[in-house]
């Protein structure tokens, strides 16, 4: 999910490493993909989520020491087990109800008589987002929708795509249908349409880069590192002394090209940017603002670890070598909004202006109090036993969703 980098390689050991090699640091933060994976397999199994991708994209781990507890920052997010506690399955609706509910509202917003749009899915994973919105009964414009990760997970699902029908019958893009509304595509249960006639002889899609990438009309799968060279002293901003790519080329020249800058785009980080050191990603968040001339960007991590929940937290993600240095300059949920409105560092060029004009932020409590319809929450409530409301209350209110807008039409995007 792009953390700091850290060498995938350690000097040769005494013989006793498997060919002279220790694990790759990197690991830690890949199981954090089964943490989220697993969570929502969870969730849908127990009726909390409807989601027929989900065992499709997702195949849990077996080994010994990958079973053993995983619990992700002390609530939502788990190890690979299929059954996760209720309160981890309440979280994982709560959080996936809340992201929707932001990305519906970019998907209504019909600017230039109904144009496409394009999302952009940061450290995507085994996210399965774009089939669940192609899958409706009536699926959204969309010009192109992009997930990037690390090669090492861009390939699994890029082998998962190809072999599966059920998959690849969404890459390409749907005829015209009648307008769709946000309240329809929250309520209405998910089924997955029947297979498009017209590709059953030639694949609709297209795999390079060794088997990590996967292009269609409508999709993109990017094995991308966006982690600039550690030996830069400001790894978003350094001046390139090296000829080394700084986090603004990287994306300018690898994710830009297949993206269109005049079309409305939504960029989302889910536990990305806690990974990543405070720079850079304000150089993401500062890129797409600036690159986009309508833009919504979309994150959702954790906040206020200063608190002895937040303490344990931390400690528990040290325990699976995890740190979240991208995660300490924001200890309320409107620190995270105001990352969407601050000026970013530039030691070449002075402070270059984010462009996001609009920001917000809620807590996943809040987004459950406010949100989130009545009725849903009742009928989550009879799908398991779940006394704990006071324990569930500070879980969900260290968690937040944050998101900026810029741009004609997109102001009117929050929660």
């Amino acid at each position: 999910m792009l953390p700091p980098r850290m060498p995938s390689r350690l000097p040769q050991g005494n013989g006793n490493d498997r060919a002279g090699l220790r694990p790759d640091p990197d690991d830690a933060i890949r199981l954090t993909d089964d943490d989220a994976a697993s969570s929502r397999l969870s969730a849908t199994n127990a009726g909390y989520l409807p989601d027929p991708f989900v065992s499709l994209l997702y195949k849990p781990r077996l080994s010994s020491t990958d079973a053993q507890a995983h619990v992700h920052a002390g609530g939502i997010g788990g190890g690979p087990s299929s059954r996760k506690p209720p309160l981890i399955n309440v979280g994982t609706h709560h959080r996936t109800r809340g992201i929707d509910l932001l990305i519906d509202k970019f998907l209504d917003q019909n600017q230039g008589g109904g144009a496409e749009k394009q999302i952009v899915s940061l450290g995507a994973g085994s996210d399965t987002r774009f089939w669940r919105l192609m899958s409706r009964a009536q699926p959204p414009s969309l010009a192109k929708y992009v997930e990037i990760d690390f090669p090492h997970l861009t390939s699994p699902k890029a082998q998962r795509i190809a072999r599966s029908r059920k998959l690849s019958q969404y890459l390409t893009k749907p005829k015209s249908t009648s307008p769709r509304t946000t309240s329809d595509s929250l309520t209405t249960p998910m089924t997955m349409a029947p297979p498009n006639p017209t590709a059953t002889t030639t694949p609709p899609f297209t795999i390079s880069q060794g088997g990590t990438s996967l292009q269609s009309q409508n999709y993109l799968l990017l094995p991308l590192d966006l982690r600039p060279s550690p030996s830069s002293s400001s790894s978003s901003s350094s001046n390139n002394n090296n000829n080394e790519q700084t986090i603004s080329e990287i994306l300018t020249s690898t994710l830009l090209p297949h993206l269109d800058p005049t079309l409305p785009t939504l960029f989302l980080a889910e536990c990305l940017f806690p990974y990543m050191p405070p720079g850079d990603s304000e150089a993401v968040i500062s890129w797409f603002g600036n690159e986009f001339e309508r833009c919504v960007g979309v994150v959702y991590e954790m906040v206020g670890l200063g608190d002895s929940f937040g303490n344990v937290m931390k400690r528990n993600l040290a325990s699976r070598n995890l740190s979240i240095p991208g995660s300490i300059p924001f200890t309320t949920p409107q620190s995270q909004a105001d990352r969407f409105l601050a000026s970013h560092s530039d030691s070449g060029s002075g402070s270059t202006p984010s462009r996001f004009t609009e920001a917000g932020a809620k807590t996943l409590w809040q987004v459950r109090e406010e949100c989130i319809d009545p009725n849903e929450l009742h009928r989550i409530s009879k799908l398991e036993f779940l006394d704990e409301i006071e324990e569930l209350r500070l879980v969900l209110e260290h968690y937040v969703i944050a998101w900026g807008t810029k741009g004609e039409g997109m102001g009117s995007i929050s929660l």
